[in-house]
């Protein structure tokens, strides 16, 4: 009993509940894939800012180190006694910091090397190198230069180098040069990770690239690997660009053979290059667990869904249900059938009338004349159509509502009396022929004056001992006043919003309103590339108008103003009193800014010509351009206006003057 109307309302609830639900979630789905793209994108980027501040941050501790072991009293006096000893065991103790650490003199030779905490023998000459220059042209300060090819090192490095002078007497004290593998600087930065599979590439612009990994995600891979780019294949053209134009800051490109999402930034001090790179297999991970998350809260969605429509399919069906039975039972004669309900709606409504009419039966013996008195005391119209749809009996309350007598819709189709819109075609009729009820459809019957009437229409098919449909039973309740009430409640709200933008003496728009469209105005401006122009006027001399002709003639004086403006502008412009004496027109596409003031001025000047009064109506006005190249908003423009309008009427008090 109702499965088919309870199948019907839960496959299109859960339908409706599914096709939203996939719109929902397709839409949610590429926006946090997008979201996570950007999100991946910052976080590179960021990673390879850490990783550039790290390099710089490590080599300014090592040339603060330099500038430390410059200062120390073992290099000052070595340039004095030559205690080339103490300057060694001096320089020596360094070592973990520097490699190498030489004094060199004025002359620029290598006096003294001290490699891995012992003396080297080999000795360099540095005259004609041209750090050397660059240091004595520099004095107290730490220089960060490339590897000078004197030094044969088994691995790249940087150079610090510092020409210390003696401080009172501004005499050179000697240079000290110190190395630093790139594997010590390499280090400072295996403790950034960001992802199991990512690195660091950095490139010194030559021939040398260090790749920096992540030890947990590769445990047999080194940490640092420092190569020469001819080895390398599969690297971006950009790595050893030196031009911080050429880098871009983030790209996807192929890195090594593997396709990668790259974020890269230039060291101009160093001319190095930092590159972080990410395998794009990885973010597809992450874009694979987004996906089966979102399947799985899909799923979770659906089912909840599917519940949440079968609860509300059982709760509308389960009355119509319970009416059902006991309509049968009354058929059969059993009389004490009283169906118990709380609700208001039509159902309940319709169950209400069948309780009132079931303890009626109770009471009396059951005819035709007695069933036909209570259905004429129903408030609610209440129609009997035959097997062919075509109407047997009407009540008291369905004549009173249309207008007929009940001989004039007898035998008529019920399509007679019901207006022929859209409501109409998508009621499905077509379910009564096979024994389901119909309700909750709203139509409209028409009276027979063709006015019309919105009802909420029910009809539920008769049967008899056998089954068979043999009629229908049509209710029907007038909610023309609760549509009135609703059509009242729009127009108050329309009401009051006019009010709310509409100056109250002049009708015009007032600042709200006018700021409202306006901005409108100058949103299609700016799209189009239209001329805008905006005019401020100010009437003079109102507060005497109001003080010796009264508060009357003031607001005279404002009307007649925004009749002026009417009468000057056209119905497409934008007009409003912005408060007081202040109004405000807003000009789409004019001929000038001459042309529309000298309109203004010659409508005035007709209207104090034409008009008997004890006042002289006098504008001051500011008129400005809107400018599309250079966009400004319309309080700027207001201002704009209102200056130049003061500065009409200065020149109007100084004229009278």
């Amino acid at each position: 009993m109702f499965r088919s109307l309870k199948l019907t309302l839960l496959l299109s609830h859960t339908g409706l509940i599914l096709l939203t639900n996939l719109l929902l979630a397709n839409v949610s789905y590429f926006y946090l894939i997008n979201t996570l793209e950007n999100n991946q994108k910052q976080h590179l980027a960021f990673i390879t800012r850490h990783a550039v501040q790290s390099v710089n941050g490590y080599l300014k501790n090592k040339a603060d180190l330099l500038e430390r072991i410059a200062d120390g009293p073992e290099v000052i006096n070595y340039a004095i006694n030559f205690r080339e000893a103490a300057l060694a065991s001096y320089l020596a103790g360094y070592h973990s910091s520097f490699p190498n650490l030489s004094f060199i003199n004025q002359q620029g030779i290598e006096e003294l090397r001290v490699t891995d905490g012992e003396i080297a023998q080999n000795v360099a000459d540095y005259h004609d190198s041209p750090f050397f220059s660059k240091c004595l042209a520099h004095p107290n300060q730490v220089l960060i230069l490339p590897q000078e090819p004197a030094l044969q090192a088994r691995e790249p490095m940087l150079q610090l180098a510092i020409a210390k002078h003696q401080y009172f007497e501004d005499r050179f004290a000697g240079l000290l040069l110190a190395t630093l593998p790139y594997q010590k600087i390499a280090a400072s930065l295996t403790d950034i990770r960001f992802s199991a599979a990512g690195y660091l590439l950095l490139s010194d612009g030559n021939d040398t690239i260090i790749t920096i990994t992540y030890p947990s995600s590769r445990p047999q891979a080194e940490p640092i690997k420092i190569s020469r780019s001819q080895d390398e294949e599969g690297l971006p053209a950009f790595l050893s660009a030196k031009d911080p134009q050429r880098i871009p800051s983030f790209q996807r490109t192929t890195v090594r053979g593997i396709d990668s999402l790259v974020a890269a930034a230039f060291m101009p001090e160093l001319q190095w290059t930092v590159m972080t790179v990410l395998p794009h297999a990885e973010f597809m991970q992450q874009v694979k667990k987004l996906r089966i998350s979102f399947i799985i809260l899909f799923v979770v969605f659906f089912v909840l869904a599917g519940i949440l429509s079968y609860l509300l399919a059982n709760g509308i069906t389960r009355p119509l249900a319970r009416l059902t039975r006991a309509a049968k039972a009354i058929a059969q004669g059993n009389l004490n059938e009283i169906i118990a309900s709380n609700s208001q709606d039509e159902i309940g409504k319709l169950i209400g009338s069948f309780n009132t009419m079931t303890r009626n039966l109770q009471e009396t013996t059951i005819s035709r004349d007695y069933f036909n008195t209570i259905l004429s005391s129903m408030q609610e119209s209440l129609i009997v159509l035959g097997r062919d749809g075509r109407i047997e009996s009407i009540n008291n309350s369905t004549i009173v509502m249309l207008g007929y007598e009940k001989q004039e819709l007898t035998g008529k189709p019920l399509e007679f009396i019901l207006k022929k819109d859209k409501a109409v075609a998508n009621c499905p009729f077509s379910n009564l022929d096979e024994g389901e009820i119909l309700r909750e459809c709203e139509l409209i019957y028409l009276t027979k004056w063709g006015r019309e009437i919105p009802v909420h229409f029910s009809a539920s098919p008769m049967k008899n001992s056998h089954g068979e449909i043999y009629g229908i039973v049509c209710l029907a309740i007038n909610i023309s006043r609760r549509k009135k009430m609703e059509t009242a409640l729009r127009q108050s709200e329309a009401k009051l919003r006019e009010i709310a933008i509409t100056d109250e003496l002049t009708s015009l728009l007032n600042r709200r309103g006018f700021m409202t469209m306006a901005a409108k105005q100058l949103q299609m401006a700016r799209r189009q590339e239209g001329h805008v122009f905006l005019l401020y006027a100010d009437v003079d001399n109102l507060k005497w108008v109001n003080d010796h002709l009264g508060h009357h003639a003031g607001d005279q004086v404002l009307t007649e103003t925004a009749d002026l403006l009417r009468a000057t502008f056209r119905d497409s412009d934008t007009i409003a009193r912005l408060g007081g004496d202040e109004f405000a027109v807003l000009l789409i596409d004019p001929a000038d800014e001459k042309s529309l003031i000298s309109r203004l001025e010659l409508n005035l000047q007709a209207r104090n010509s034409q008009e008997q009064r004890s006042y002289e109506l006098s504008l001051s006005i500011g008129v400005v351009r809107y400018d599309p190249e250079h966009p400004s908003s319309i309080e700027e423009l207001m201002n704009r206006a209102d200056n130049l309008m003061y500065e009409c009427k200065l020149q109007k008090k100084q004229r009278r003057r």
